[in-house]
């Protein structure tokens, strides 16, 4: 051999060796913070379960429960059974033997389990597709009770309190949650019957900046080469490709490829997830036992709050404002397993603030919670609102002397001292109604009432009578004594039932069940003399701790309370006396203010309904 031919190939293959080692060190070599940084990109992931019917996709569920085996969120519309997250990716090289910038991305798989879930739910489909049916029919009769409950409250309320247009939009939802829980139910009922062959499987999509992206090379299909164990736990790659995309943009660099290399981009990607959290922060976060799942989509930096997700073992759903430890504060929504739904805001975990609660069973709690207990309605007073008064011989007999009434001069102008009450305007409101005590017990008649009567009817205002319940005489006794005391004429206000026992009284006249029966004989019988069902008053203590063992008074007759604070129902209204000791023009001494549980129009509905 030549000596120049020898050298050549000395001369080359020192080339050769020096270009092996030049690429060995570049492949193995550590990626500056930079380089990493610039690899970095942000992919939308959408995934689902699809439900098949005769190889068909027929519907869709964001998932199911554990708890009771049911697809949550079924339906037939595919983009509102989405789970949705944006992904933390990698631009890498197709090879890691020669770097080729061809858009490939590897991107974290959010819902890696899922696979192995829907050949689960394959194989107990006819158990939970009968479950889900039953579950249906009971959650549509959950939600008429509860659309019931709603109208009520919009019914008597108007856009002037303060959470009446959360209440409204919630109806809209219902309303449109029962039409497709109907739908859902019939679908299911057809397929059960008809359906040859039903399994369930695994939908996915990506996006980079609005671009579909596929699964690149079948990998999806080659599972083990995608995973990698971070420090913590497992996690499951997807690579991808962008057919709109022939090379990377110039401000990123491509890594070589972890598929076929000993790197630490699990790790990588993870420390992303957590330095970057405006992106988005998913992780398995277990507190005190409740807390299961959590996610972080925004972060608002002025107050260190994340706007973000959550659902606890109980498959309690929230989502809105939160901590970064994922206790909910400030403004969110609060969806509860058992149906019940809250929305307004949070303090340390719990209701606090603004806000209302639907719950089955329950009245709406509309107004102001504190420290996750309702306080009542922060109603707004203005003249817009029906006031009345309740008198009795206490406002003619004052001091040791008798006083008139100026029936020219009245105006309500003080709702009482106790509170600090919101206000629309100054007070000064009309009386729209007066109720007189007439009789108390068998023995005793008011003096005054004949003539308030009289004089109220002349002055154009609407009035009715009350009867002081004793626990000397029987209800039949009692209803006797009423009725031939008192004039009811037509156009006049129902009677009332006045009931405001001490715990010793109700003992002493023989327990509750002795009171109850006496106190359903004096409204049956004035009713039936009548014609027009009586008025039951009591206190809210009263309503609380006695009248829940008697459901039937409530669900027969209408109901006026006394609560000298905020409105705060536990049972459905006809009025509220909201204070003792207000002022009315015209009539000496402290008055009982009472406001009708509605606004004019349905006042003036329940006046035509007394004629």
């Amino acid at each position: 051999m030549k000596r120049g031919t020898k050298m050549g190939w000395i001369v080359a293959a020192l080339v050769g060796v020096a270009v092996l080692v030049v690429w060995v060190i570049y492949i193995n070599r550590s990626w500056t913070e930079e380089e990493v940084e610039r690899a970095k990109v942000d992919v939308q992931q959408r995934v689902c379960f699809a439900l098949m019917a005769d190889g068909q996709e027929v519907a869709y569920f964001s998932r199911f429960s554990e708890r009771d085996s049911t697809f949550v969120g079924l339906t037939t519309n595919q983009d509102s059974a989405w789970v949705k997250s944006e992904n933390v990716g990698v631009w890498v090289n197709s090879s890691s033997s020669f770097p080729s910038a061809n858009g490939l991305i590897l991107a974290v798989d959010e819902e890696s389990q899922m696979e192995s879930q829907a050949k689960f739910v394959s194989k107990e489909l006819g158990v939970m597709m009968e479950r889900n049916r039953l579950r249906m029919e009971d959650e549509m009769k959950r939600a008429a009770s509860i659309a019931d409950e709603v109208d009520y409250y919009l019914l008597h309320h108007s856009i002037a309190d303060n959470e009446y247009i959360g209440v409204a939009n919630y109806s809209y939802a219902l309303t449109s949650d029962m039409r497709h829980m109907k739908k859902m139910s019939a679908l299911l009922d057809s397929l059960m019957l008809h359906a040859r062959k039903m399994e369930v499987k695994v939908v996915r999509e990506y996006e980079k900046d609005g671009m579909p992206l596929r699964l690149a090379n079948g990998f999806l299909e080659r599972p083990s080469l995608l995973h990698m164990r971070s420090e913590n736990e497992e996690v499951r790659f997807v690579v991808l490709k962008n057919d709109s995309l022939t090379e990377m943009p110039d401000s990123c660099v491509a890594l070589s490829t972890p598929l076929f290399c000993n790197t630490d981009f699990s790790d990588l990607i993870y420390e992303w997830r957590g330095k970057f959290c405006h992106l988005n922060y998913h992780s398995p976060l277990v507190e005190g036992g409740a807390l299961t799942s959590l996610d972080f989509y925004r972060y608002i930096e002025r107050d260190t709050l994340f706007y973000g997700a959550s659902t606890d073992t109980l498959e309690n759903a929230y989502k809105g404002m939160m901590t970064e430890d994922g206790q909910p504060k400030g403004y969110g929504v609060m969806r509860y397993g058992n149906g019940d739904y809250y929305e307004g805001e949070w303090l340390n975990g719990g209701r606090h603030g603004r806000g209302f609660l639907v719950a089955d069973g329950q009245l709406v709690q509309a107004g102001e919670w504190a420290d996750n207990k309702y306080l009542g309605e922060k109603m707004t007073h203005s003249d817009n609102r029906v006031y009345g008064i309740d008198i009795s011989r206490y406002q003619h007999e004052i001091g040791g002397r008798v006083y008139g009434i100026n029936w020219n001069a009245m105006r309500i102008t003080s709702l009482g001292a106790r509170n600090n009450k919101q206000m629309e305007g100054d007070i000064n409101f009309p009386v729209s109604y007066i109720y007189i005590k007439s009789t108390q017990g068998v023995t005793i008649k008011s003096a005054y009432y004949q003539q308030d009567a009289r004089d109220a009817r002349n002055h154009g205002i609407i009035c009715g009578a009350y009867h002081f319940f004793s626990f000397k005489a029987t209800g039949r006794e009692q209803a006797k004594y009423f009725l031939e005391n008192t004039e009811i004429l037509s156009g006049d206000m129902p009677p009332v039932l006045d009931v405001e026992p001490t715990d010793q009284q109700i003992e002493e006249a023989g327990g509750e069940e002795r009171m109850f029966n006496d106190m359903r004989v004096w409204l049956q019988v004035v009713e039936h003399s009548i014609g027009k069902k009586p008025i039951l008053y009591v206190s809210q203590n009263f309503v609380k701790t006695h009248l829940v063992h008697a459901p039937d008074l409530c669900q027969n007759y209408q109901v006026w309370i006394a609560r000298y604070n905020v409105y705060r129902p536990d049972v459905r209204l006809l009025f509220w006396q909201l204070c003792y000791d207000g002022r009315v023009a015209g009539i000496h001494g402290g008055v009982d203010i009472n406001i009708f549980n509605g606004y004019k129009e349905q006042f003036e509905e329940f006046v035509s309904q007394q004629k």
